[in-house]
């Protein structure tokens, strides 16, 4: 994998991340996903979460999350300053398929993981590569500490882009498409039905041609990046930075 010796295993308390409970039967959650986020919801179990996005009518993104079925409960996983775009874009639905939002407190643990490593009993995998795996624990405790060693958050964030996860922060939602920050390889599924969004972003998955693309770059200093549009936010690990950067085709 490129760029895999900078890859930190281990576990990281996602202090910055809420979770939102969608609250009804589970046919009627997976539903109302379904029309609205960009990936297939049909995926999801007990074990195997999702990367996912939610997008406007024009298929620009409007923020970025995690899906995952813990104990019974459909949790969306998502940055505490965006949770707020996802609950004013979901509340015009919930009437329609009986189902209600209910912000939870939880303790989120991210785990990077060699591939193939076990998991804990409640762990929920949402990404994988040749050499790694990401994965979420809710209201996780101490225990996984002896067998892991602690990360940052940058190093979770590093991790994130070097797997080809390009996010977007505050500040960016609404400007780009997925296929702009690389995400209808991640978060976008072309196999399910209508998602809001959808025919645009079809359209540029079967009939248009890409000329901009988001690629990590790992720099030492932010002017080698100064022809790119830096996506996120950029992460400094021992004097080297890492930025997700978007720029035309021929420019990497």
């Amino acid at each position: 994998m490129l760029n895999s010796e900078f890859i930190k295993y281990g576990a990281v308390n996602l202090e910055d991340i809420t979770a939102i409970h969608l609250n009804g039967d589970f046919d009627s959650v997976l539903n109302l996903l379904q029309g609205q986020v960009t990936s297939d919801c049909t995926l999801v179990n007990e074990k195997t979460g999702q990367i996912s996005s939610l997008c406007n009518e024009k298929g620009f993104i409007l923020c970025n999350f995690e899906i995952i079925f813990d104990q019974n409960k459909w949790l969306i996983i998502i940055e505490k300053n965006l949770k707020d775009i996802f609950l004013k874009e979901m509340s015009k639905f919930l009437p329609f398929y009986k189902v209600s939002v209910e912000l939870i407190t939880a303790k989120v643990i991210g785990f990077t993981r060699k591939k193939d490593q076990a998991m804990l009993p409640n762990e929920h995998l949402i990404l994988s590569s040749d050499l790694a795996s990401l994965s979420l624990l809710i209201d996780g405790n101490d225990e996984y500490s002896n067998d892991l060693d602690a990360i940052s958050f940058d190093n979770w964030s590093i991790n994130r882009k070097i797997m080809g996860d390009h996010l977007i922060q505050l500040e960016e939602t609404g400007k780009y498409r997925p296929h702009e920050l690389g995400q209808h390889n991640t978060r976008v599924s072309f196999n399910k039905g209508c998602f809001k969004g959808q025919e645009i972003i079809a359209r540029m998955e079967y009939l248009g041609k890409l000329k901009k693309e988001t690629r990590l770059i790992i720099h030492s200093n932010r002017k080698e990046v100064s022809e790119f549009i830096v996506i996120g936010q950029s992460y400094l690990y021992k004097e080297t930075i890492f930025s997700s950067c978007l720029g035309k085709i021929d420019r990497f």
